[in-house]
């Protein structure tokens, strides 16, 4: 194996990461990565998609992707055979056919010369990006995909108010400044956006494809609309924790200290209740069997690992934790929240696949709920 393969395969290792997150966070697809390490080219479609995806993976690795597409190419130039015509001394040019060629090549001079000189570019094209200037896209109910570039605005429209979401910068990801603060998100990855601060986002943001460092490519912006309350779509049907009737004043029992309530069981549904504002919960996570479980807190913390029977883990959040197993039976979840409450979560049934989000969101009421919910 030459430098390539190795110098791929050693740098993920060193930080720990397998080749399902590397697919999943780059969208290369997890042969296409395998063969990068292994050098087996011949699995892509051609030299152009190998070169792409090395460069892509290079990237996201940190490594310096413009010598190891070098080697790439050296490589492939000591492949290919050398024709038998490279190797039967070829006659000699005649002394006219050399006079010819000498005055074309300094005809070709003159015109290069000339052009340089004055500057001529064809009408109306635009030879750099950065000329274009800033650009503004208004978009009122309906999904957008674009590429964008560093300047350029999104005028979302929702309900009655529009919002400003600036795309700020292109380095290592794609920063964005919205009315809800900044947002960077790496390449697949994806927000949503509280425009207007109650609680319910009211779009999502995905970057499905930029070059990392190079603003001047820009990058493709896909904005889908979702519903308010999607957070507790699938939580509609469920009935909240029962409540006794309003009992007279008369009737009224002195006020107690909360004691620790009972732990309730949920697969889907609203966990807590809040009045007036959420809070920071915990989320223990206990292993009952071998199995590749990934977490999500507050869309900063992330980690993924093959856990064993009997390890647990302890998700510490503000607003959000985003939870995904391989096997669902064998994982446990418990959430703990303020005043000794907890609900324990059974994920799903054996061998199953499940990704659910345990959030708050603003109910109704006027308050806010933290539920658990499929995500697709």
């Amino acid at each position: 194996m030459s430098p390539i393969g190795e110098t791929l395969k050693a740098a993920r290792e060193e930080k720990g990461l397998s080749l399902e997150r590397v697919s999943e966070e780059t969208n290369i697809a997890r042969r296409y990565l395998t063969a990068l390490e292994t050098e087996d080219f011949g699995v892509f479609p051609g030299d152009p998609y190998a070169i792409g995806f090395l460069r892509n993976y290079a990237d996201y690795l940190g490594l310096a992707a413009d010598d190891l597409v070098a080697s790439f190419r050296n490589m492939r130039i000591q492949e290919q055979p050398v024709p038998i015509q490279e190797l039967i001394p070829a006659r000699g040019p005649s002394r006219p056919l050399i006079a010819g060629i000498a005055a074309g090549a300094v005809i070709l001079i003159v015109l290069v010369i000339v052009l340089i000189a004055g500057g001529r570019k064809p009408t109306g094209e635009i030879t750099d990006k950065a000329q274009r200037g800033p650009v503004e896209y208004r978009v009122d109910g309906a999904s957008f995909e674009h590429r964008l570039y560093v300047g350029d605005t999104l005028i979302v429209k929702s309900g009655t108010d529009s919002y400003r979401v600036l795309l700020a910068t292109i380095d290592d990801a794609v920063s964005f400044e919205t009315p809800s603060g900044k947002d960077r998100l790496m390449l697949g990855e994806e927000a949503t956006l509280d425009l207007d601060h109650n609680g319910n986002p009211e779009v999502k943001v995905l970057i499905s494809d930029f070059a990392k460092k190079d603003p001047s490519k820009g990058a493709v912006v896909k904005l889908v609309y979702i519903n308010p309350n999607e957070a507790l779509a699938a939580v509609a049907q469920a009935p909240a924790a029962s409540t006794p009737s309003p009992a007279s004043p008369a009737e009224a029992p002195a006020p107690a200290a909360q004691a620790p309530g009972p732990a309730i069981s949920a697969r889907s549904g609203i966990l807590f209740e809040s009045p007036k504002t959420s809070y920071p919960f915990v989320v223990s996570v206990t292993f009952r069997g071998p199995c590749v479980f990934r977490y999500e807190a507050d869309k900063r913390d992330r980690d993924e690992r093959y856990y064993h029977k009997g390890d647990t883990v302890t998700v510490n959040a503000n607003n959000s934790v985003k939870v995904w197993t391989s096997n669902a039976q064998f994982v446990k979840l418990t959430v703990q929240a303020s005043g000794g409450k907890t609900a324990d979560v059974e994920l799903g049934d054996a061998g199953e696949v499940v990704v659910k989000r345990i959030a708050w969101s603003q109910s109704d009421s006027g308050g806010y709920a933290l539920g658990v919910s499929d995500v697709d």
